[in-house]
């Protein structure tokens, strides 16, 4: 695959010299990888081989409060140090009160390549705060990223409707739960309802964190399905690095997204690799 990447799901972090990390060391004992270090673009590179990456979207990972703020401003000058392409989804605290999260917004919108958040833990569809946040995002048009599971996906696709205007991104393939078949049923009513009831962009990402294998025959039916129920416009890729090593590591998922998708039209792949990304994130 010739096409220069836009790898749209990264996370950098510095673990050596930050505390905005509690919990991630536990986290990588529990899942039997190496993850607790720092992980910074010489070795995202190192982790990518030949995959031509040319552009980032750096996702918010920290967990200590409020510490998205610093991250915000540490990633911004880090990739202007080193003249990296590359645009920042943060993050805010759904417990603090709408004047608060609104002041958040704005500190990390100060930066140029601030363009939206996602939330990982706490923001309950139909809350103050997912009112606040949704509403706030749309105005100043930035994209909200819904970290949804399938026994959320309804929830959030009522609240989505009242922001039409919004763009919205579905993280991690519309992260499945497990791989028995019914979570995989639940899984796909889920994505099918996003794809048809929203105008979200899927991203193919975090599959690992569910399978555990990044195999192409274990990917294969959770992408394909994607694809089919978003088509080519509304599909893009993220690694999750470094994340998804605990699946196996960047080679594996190259091979296996070429086995999967390199038989498809070149336009398509171009969607699907960079175009798609681009467009959304507004490189």
């Amino acid at each position: 695959m010739s096409t220069p990447v836009v790898d749209a799901h990264v996370h950098l972090w510095e673990v050596s010299r930050r505390d905005w990390y509690p919990g991630l060391e536990d986290f990588a004992t529990s899942v039997g990888t190496d993850l607790y270090r720092d992980f910074l673009i010489d070795d995202y590179r190192s982790a990518a081989g030949d995959f031509d990456v040319k552009k980032f979207v750096h996702v918010s990972a920290v967990t200590k409060p409020g510490s998205y703020l610093d991250e915000t401003e540490w990633i911004d000058a880090y990739a202007g140090e080193r003249d990296l392409d590359l645009v920042i989804i943060g993050s805010v605290d759904p417990t603090l009160a709408a004047g608060k999260l609104m002041t958040d917004l704005e500190r990390q919108a100060a930066s140029t390549r601030f363009r939206g958040v996602r939330v990982l833990y706490g923001l309950q569809p139909g809350s103050e705060a997912a009112k606040t946040v949704l509403s706030w995002l749309q105005a100043h048009n930035f994209i909200f990223e819904v970290s949804s599971q399938s026994d959320t996906a309804a929830d959030w696709i009522e609240i989505l409707r009242r922001y039409p205007e919004l763009d919205v991104v579905v993280e991690h393939t519309g992260w499945p739960v497990g791989t028995d078949p019914f979570s995989r049923s639940t899984w796909e009513a889920a994505v099918s309802a996003y794809a048809t009831e929203t105008n979200a962009l899927c991203k193919i990402s975090g599959l690992g964190m569910t399978t555990r294998d990044l195999s192409a025959a274990v990917l294969r039916p959770w992408i394909e399905k994607a694809i089919d129920v978003f088509g080519w416009d509304r599909v893009a890729f993220g690694s999750n690095i470094p994340i998804e090593h605990m699946a196996g590591d960047y080679a594996q998922l190259q091979e296996s997204l070429e086995t999967i998708i390199g038989g498809a039209a070149e336009h398509e792949q171009v969607r699907f690799y960079s175009a798609n990304a681009e467009r959304v994130y507004k490189f």
